[in-house]
C-alpha cells in the first residue's frame, strides 16, 4: 500500500472492536510511526489503548468530537451497536443510542470537510433493503448509509458506504460466534470439530487486513462510491468446506460431525463479490485467498499475542 503523505490525519470511531483493532494495526503499518497526533479516536467513553507497538493511544468519548477534529481528516466511522444489543434494548432505544452515534459525528462534519469518508455497514442492511428481513439493526444500518452519503454527495467528499458480511483474521472476538473460531476451538479442545447447522449453511470471508487495505488506499486516492457496495469474500464456502480448511489449517487428525442435513432450505448471507473485487483491482489490492484467511486467523489465535478468552 503506497504512503499517505506526513501530514494525513485520521479519525476513527469505535477502535475497540475486531475491524477498530485491526484498523489500528493497519495505521501503525501505512504511518510507520507512532499514531498519537496522527489518529485520533473516538469510543463511547474516555479511555487508553495499548497498542500492539506498546504505544498508548488516547481514546476521547464520541460526545467530545469537533469540527477541528474531522477538518481535513480521513475519517473511518465504524462505532455503532451490535446487533445482539438491539434484542437486549428494544428497538426504540437501539435507534436512539445509534442515532446518537451518527448525529456526533455528523454534526462535526457539518461544521468541517473531511478528506474522506468510510461508514461501515452490514449485509443486514442488504437484507432490509431486499425486505428479506426487516430487523431493527439492518433498518438502522439502511438509514446510516443514506444521512452520510447525503452529507458526503453535498459537501463533495469520496465516500465509501461498505456492507461489511463475513470477515476472517487478526483480532477475531466472540470467538463461540464466529464459524472460524468456534470450529478453531473445538478443534483444539475436543480434537473434532460438530457442525450444528441442520441445513447447507453458505458464507463468503473477506480477510479483515484486506477491508482495511481497501478502506485506507480508496481514501489515500480519493476513492468513493455514490451507493453503498458490499465487502465480502469473492469464494463460497458451506459450512462443511469451511469445517474442513480449518481442520487442515489445525494441522493435526481432526474428525469432523455433522447430523443430518435437510436439503429442503438453506441459509445464505451472501454479498455480490464483484463490488469487492472491482473496488480491489481499482486500488490494486490483492485478495487473499479463503484458506489463507483461515490459517491467519487460526495464527492469530494461537499466536503468542493472542488475548484468547473464551466465556
Amino acid at each position: 500500500m503506497t504512503a499517505f503523505p506526513a501530514t494525513a490525519r485520521f479519525v476513527l470511531t469505535g477502535p475497540s472492536g475486531w475491524i477498530g483493532q485491526a484498523m489500528l494495526d493497519a495505521l501503525a503499518r501505512v504511518l510507520g510511526a507512532r499514531l498519537g497526533g496522527r489518529v485520533t479516536a473516538f469510543a463511547s467513553q474516555a479511555r487508553t489503548m495499548t497498542l500492539a507497538s506498546g504505544e498508548a493511544l488516547e481514546v476521547r468519548a464520541l460526545e467530545t468530537i469537533t469540527p477541528d477534529d474531522v477538518a481535513g481528516a480521513h475519517v473511518i466511522h465504524l462505532a455503532y451497536l451490535t446487533k445482539e444489543k438491539a434484542d437486549l434494548l428494544g428497538p426504540d432505544a437501539f435507534d436512539t443510542t445509534n442515532d446518537a452515534i451518527d448525529e456526533a459525528l455528523l454534526a462535526a462534519l457539518r461544521g468541517a470537510t473531511s478528506a474522506s469518508l468510510f461508514v461501515a455497514s452490514s449485509g443486514a442492511a442488504a437484507l432490509a433493503e431486499r425486505g428479506a428481513d426487516r430487523h431493527p439493526y439492518g433498518l438502522a444500518k439502511l438509514r446510516q448509509e443514506t444521512r452520510f452519503l447525503d452529507w458526503a454527495r453535498t459537501a463533495g467528499v469520496p465516500a465509501i458506504a461498505g456492507r461489511i458480511f463475513n470477515i476472517a483474521g487478526p483480532h477475531i472476538n466472540k470467538l463461540r460466534s464466529y464459524a472460524i473460531s468456534d470450529f478453531a476451538l473445538q478443534a483444539r479442545e475436543n480434537g473434532s470439530i460438530r457442525i450444528q447447522a441442520g441445513l447447507p449453511v453458505f458464507r463468503s470471508y473477506l480477510h479483515v487486513e484486506d477491508l482495511c487495505a481497501l478502506v485506507l488506499e480508496a481514501a489515500r486516492s480519493h476513492v468513493g462510491r455514490a451507493a453503498p457496495i458490499d465487502f465480502c469474500g469473492t469464494e463460497i464456502v458451506e459450512m462443511g468446506d469451511l469445517a474442513e480448511l480449518v481442520a487442515q489449517a489445525s494441522q493435526s487428525d481432526i474428525t469432523i460431525h455433522r447430523s443430518t442435513v435437510n436439503f429442503d432450505s438453506s441459509s445464505l448471507y451472501l454479498g455480490d463479490p464483484t463490488h469487492t473485487k472491482v473496488l480491489a483491482m481499482e486500488l490494486g489490492i490483492d485478495l487473499r485467498p479463503l484458506a489463507v484467511q483461515v490459517s491467519d486467523t487460526l495464527d492469530w489465535l494461537w499466536g503468542s499475542t493472542a488475548p484468547v478468552v473464551v466465556p
